[in-house]
């Protein structure tokens, strides 16, 4: 077995079983809900102390329901490879483009809305909504952008 090997996998079925989160349950409340398993199995698969690791088929159920692959990602990493989203690949630039210039379009959006705002010296509370709204946006679609490079950065790394 590879050195260190126990140590990844538990760290991914916490982190997979954590990512599970959702409004009004915990990570292992929702595991639980999802797979039937109970409390005390899902912990013996996140605690170093016991030897018992996440079955592959609850892995996968997991990553289905959530749309996270943690644990995918770490076992791939494994052998040198990465998971990135479907359609994006080493070399497909064209999310990265359209989100660039969504970005701009966003950008472009919340300068002409503040100068209008502005126009009177002062601001309306619809003018702040809707500045505060255009700015989310923009946040988001950096967020986007950020996700987008990272990903391109692991695979460059594996």
């Amino acid at each position: 077995m590879l050195e260190g090997l126990n140590t990844l996998l538990k760290s991914a079925a916490r982190s997979l079983v954590n990512a599970c989160a959702a409004p009004g349950q915990t990570g292992p409340q929702r595991v639980e809900a999802l797979t039937g398993y109970s409390a005390g199995q899902i912990s013996k698969w996140q605690s170093e102390a016991d030897p018992t690791l996440m079955p592959v088929h609850v892995v996968a159920q997991i990553e289905a329901a959530t749309g996270l692959p943690i644990f995918s990602r770490q076992l791939a990493s494994l052998s040198g490879h990465c998971v990135v989203p479907a359609g994006m690949g080493h070399g497909s630039d064209f999310d990265l483009m359209q989100a660039v210039t969504k970005l701009t379009a966003h950008h472009s959006r919340f300068a002409t809305q503040a100068c209008e705002a502005l126009e009177d010296g002062k601001l309306s509370r619809g003018e702040l909504k809707q500045l505060l709204a255009t700015l989310l946006a923009k946040q988001e679609e950096t967020g986007r952008i950020m996700r987008l490079l990272a990903e391109k950065v692991r695979c460059w790394r594996g």
